[in-house]
């Protein structure tokens, strides 16, 4: 037995190209410019809208990819380790390693447009942007379904499945690590006992609760002016 949700992973719907994300609890909006599916789960580019009042849900670190940033519209605050810095257009492409903590979120009063790249690190096994893309859907379905906290955080089960499912992709700052590795290890098993699949169909691919049909121009502006408090949750605005 092992201690993800199943021993056999059902297969996930990868996203393509022309795809569309949403998170409300957390204001982030995404179009999948290149999907996993096309690169053998290597690559992903996709556009970023963040909410104004929009933060990511924690701080954290990625251990087998390679994030770029580029903010074309607004402003964005970056935590990179002990460092945090403000990026806005005509700043560069902002580049985080593997294995370096950090955090993201909408520094400004306004919706902040990012362009977002993730590779996979040369040597790493597997599909490293097509967990990361899964990872996503799941902690968006979840904010899609009303699963989660004011900061986009799911509850303690939840987490634990989430965490265990994908300690390849991701992992939270807090609580520290040693304690996670505790601690989710007992609440994992009591989170698929109780039907916390992060792989469930509801939470992937086209069907999944965070997917949203293209909005158009008009539709996207009319989801953007929508203000958050995810940011303001987390003490970050």
């Amino acid at each position: 037995m092992t201690d993800t949700m199943s021993a056999v992973k059902p297969k996930i719907e990868e996203a393509v190209a022309g795809d569309w994300l949403y998170n409300p609890v957390t204001g982030e909006v995404g179009r999948m410019n290149l999907g996993p599916a096309e690169t053998g789960g290597r690559r992903v580019k996709a556009d970023l809208w963040l909410q104004p009042g929009a933060a990511v849900a924690g701080t954290h670190v990625h251990q087998h990819f390679t994030e770029r940033f580029e903010v074309l519209e607004g402003r964005v605050a970056f935590r990179l380790g002990d460092a945090e810095r403000l990026a806005g257009p005509g700043d560069g492409r902002l580049e985080v390693a593997p294995g370096v903590v950090h955090d993201w979120w909408n520094a400004g009063g306004d919706v902040a447009h990012v362009r977002v790249e993730v590779e996979a690190a040369p040597g790493a096994p597997g599909r490293p942007a097509a967990r990361f893309v899964s990872m996503i859907e799941a902690l968006w379905s979840l904010g899609a379904l009303g699963k989660v906290n004011a900061k986009g955080m799911p509850d303690p089960l939840w987490l634990a499945a989430i965490a265990r499912e994908y300690r390849d992709a991701i992992r939270f700052t807090k609580p520290p690590a040693a304690v996670q590795d505790i601690l989710f290890g007992v609440l994992a098993p009591i989170a698929r006992r109780r039907g916390r699949d992060p792989l469930a169909p509801e939470l992937h691919g086209r069907g999944a609760a965070c997917a949203i049909p293209d909005p158009g121009a008009d539709g996207l502006r009319a989801l953007l002016a929508r203000r958050v408090t995810a940011g303001r949750a987390r003490g970050l605005s």
